[in-house]
């Protein structure tokens, strides 16, 4: 497989120049990333309890760069800490999701089924 070249590296003049830049490169990583944990975190986690807390502790680190690309794309775009719109875009709601997901998980590890079927 050829080598992709790296992309030019431009200096940055000052802190506006490198929020342009960011405000443009990080949207379609963080779809990206988010694509990755939605296809990973759909994956049968393993039932040995050691496997389970590796993907567990994966989906958890997903989530954490997930949540990091998008604060830094808020303070990117000159939005830092922006208040949730009305309505929750598709990655909010990805993330709510996961987060939702993950907490059952962890009721699920520690015993704590209360399973309604």
């Amino acid at each position: 497989m050829p080598k992709t070249p790296t992309p030019r590296r431009r200096k940055a003049r000052d802190l506006d120049a490198v929020r342009d830049r960011l405000s443009t490169l990080l949207p379609p990583l963080l779809e990206n990333a988010a694509a990755s944990y939605q296809t990973f975190a759909s994956l049968q986690p393993p039932d040995d309890a050691k496997g389970f807390t590796a993907h567990h502790s994966a989906c958890k680190a997903a989530l954490a760069h997930l949540d990091l690309l998008a604060k830094l794309a808020r303070w990117a775009e000159g939005k830092e800490e922006a208040p949730p719109a009305a309505e929750p875009d598709a990655t909010d709601r990805l993330l709510a999701e996961a987060q939702a997901a993950l907490a059952e998980y962890a009721d699920m590890e520690d015993g704590d089924t209360d399973d309604p079927t």
